[in-house]
């Protein structure tokens, strides 16, 4: 086995990146100062947006253009992965530097943090500091004047929204891409993302002609089909143990839901159209909560699972 007595086993570096991560997650004066690879992906898809997302009349040609974009950036960053990781596996001990780039694309423990400071934020009912710690989790979704406008109920619900999507994008993708693929399956699957991000905010902000990031959005929503039913089912299967959660509406709506773990998440906290009533937020956000946490020990428990059963065959 490459690396040093075994240690370059993938889920194992996996585990490792998830307790790196656990002990920085949430830190504002640290992830400032970390070298993400997603603020390098964040500059080669603006470059290749100014290079190829020129205005034009055809809709064709403006998503041939975004499609070649997201193929390049998809080439571009699974070979830098193939390349790390072929360094890092061959080396003695460089498998600690794999660790800490799978765990700077880990958002698990941060998304956490931040929820948290929403849930204390609402309670002492300061909805200006609530906002500011949940507009990063739902960017893609919202504008800012947009939860300027939401009451505390309707947070409530948005931050359900953002515990699910979190868990999704920030711990189960980047892990279940890692685990099947390596560095180059997590590096593909951050920088679609990554392109997915920036587009949103562009068309939130200023509405514009979509055709170029269909390519882009297309694509996260293929790398996200597998980590969304998974989400779903350790939603469903977290909700058996929290007190008040239902079951049968988790595992009713996640069929119907565009998104699987969302609704999962809603109908386990049996969430109606309208949001939860000015009387019990509180106790759904900390039940969604509960919900999220025992989801995240499940998925770091199969992890562990799978090291021990890959280690005992």
């Amino acid at each position: 086995m490459p690396g040093v007595y075994g240690s370059a086993e993938p889920l194992f570096l996996l585990l490792f990146a998830l307790g790196v991560e656990a002990i920085y997650g949430g830190s504002v004066v640290i992830d400032r100062w970390l070298p993400r690879p997603r603020r390098l992906m964040a500059v080669f898809i603006r470059k290749f947006d100014g290079a190829l997302n020129r205005s034009s009349k055809s809709s064709s040609l403006s998503f041939l253009n975004g499609s070649i974009s997201v193929i390049l950036i998809a080439i571009i960053f699974g070979a830098a992965g193939y390349a790390l990781s072929i360094i890092t596996r061959n080396a003695p001990f460089l498998w600690l530097i794999e660790v800490f780039f799978i765990a700077f694309c880990l958002d698990h423990r941060a998304h956490q943090v931040r929820l948290r400071r929403v849930r204390k934020a609402l309670a002492l009912k300061s909805l200006v500091t609530a906002r500011g710690e949940l507009y990063p989790l739902v960017s893609t979704l919202f504008r800012l004047p947009d939860l300027n406008r939401l009451n505390e109920s309707q947070m409530a619900v948005v931050s359900v929204g953002g515990m699910a999507r979190g868990f999704v994008t920030g711990f189960v993708a980047p892990a279940l891409w890692y685990g099947l693929l390596g560095l180059p399956g997590l590096f593909v699957q951050q920088a679609v993302h990554q392109g997915v991000r920036f587009y949103r905010q562009r068309h939130l902000q200023a509405p514009l002609e979509h055709n170029f990031s269909r390519a882009f959005m297309a694509f996260d929503q293929v790398l996200l089909v597998l980590p969304d039913a998974l989400s779903a089912l350790l939603f469903i299967c977290a909700s058996i143990f929290v007190p008040g959660t239902s079951l049968g509406q988790a595992f009713s709506r996640c069929w119907r839901g565009k998104r699987m773990a969302d609704a999962a998440l809603g109908g386990a906290l049996r969430l109606n159209s309208s949001g939860p009533s000015e009387s019990n937020w509180r106790r759904e956000l900390e039940r969604g909560n509960l919900v999220v946490l025992i989801a995240g020990i499940m998925g770091i428990g199969l992890i562990a699972g799978a090291v021990l059963l890959r280690f005992t065959i």
